[in-house]
């Protein structure tokens, strides 16, 4: 089947529940056009994966699979993975990273509540961000984490956002090289030098484009505020 998500023609055939109903969304329109990119994941590598992940169905091991060879092959155009919460409020795109367990969903749903009607959340936990004709932007993918939170729209990348938990809400702006070593962490773990290369090369470009901040804060409608009036503003 012929998907259509990031701006691109993706092909692949899932053959389990999981990646097959999460896809729906994506199903590009015209099953006839040419594909950009093609995933394939075998019952070998399934069985594999399994065998270090045991507690996991093959449903859950073919969903993760095709997910790590997509975020792989958008090296090649322009895109990342940014483990990351990401919202669109008012057509401008805002993604929220953290280590897993500090708050970024519990922040962007906040943002959910407080925005309403002006607020889309574009992908909970693994969004793309790919640079198309210049111009950098925040991509839904049906590859999300345990929640099936995404939608299939590209959005313009407004700022990003490294949260911590505090007791005052406060927002800085941070340097690239302060931001790189929080991104790192947050991205594909890669093996080869030259999607490492490509990898820190889309990198870079994002990073000279748009602004970072380190966002200290609660759980509260206040929290919502100082991150929106900072991020947006700039």
């Amino acid at each position: 089947m012929l998907y259509n998500m990031c701006g691109l023609n993706v092909y692949y055939e899932p053959k389990y529940k999981q990646t097959i109903t999460r896809s729906e969304k994506y199903l590009a329109k015209n099953q006839n056009l040419k594909p950009d990119i093609t995933l394939n994941v075998t019952e070998e590598r399934i069985d594999n994966y399994i065998l270090s992940f045991p507690h996991i169905s093959r449903s859950l091991a073919e969903y993760v699979i095709y997910g790590m060879i997509f975020y792989e092959a958008i090296l090649d155009y322009d895109g990342i993975l940014l483990h990351s919460s990401a919202i669109s409020v008012d057509n401008e795109a805002y993604l929220f990273t953290a280590n897993s367990g500090t708050g970024k969903s519990t922040h962007c749903a906040l943002w959910m509540k407080y925005f309403g009607d002006r607020a889309v959340m574009i992908n909970d936990d693994k969004p793309v961000i790919r640079i198309i004709d210049n111009k950098i932007y925040a991509c839904g993918t049906p590859f999300s984490g345990k929640h099936d939170i995404n939608k299939n729209i590209l959005v313009p990348l407004k700022g990003i956002c490294c949260i911590n938990q505090g007791k005052e809400n406060v927002i800085n702006k941070i340097s690239t090289k302060k931001a790189i070593g929080k991104f790192l962490p947050q991205t594909l773990c890669i093996n080869d030098k030259q999607k490492m290369s490509s990898l820190l090369t889309v990198l870079d470009k994002v990073l000279s484009n748009v602004n970072v901040y380190e966002l200290f804060c609660d759980i509260s409608e206040d929290a919502v505020k100082t991150s929106y009036n900072m991020m947006s503003k700039n």
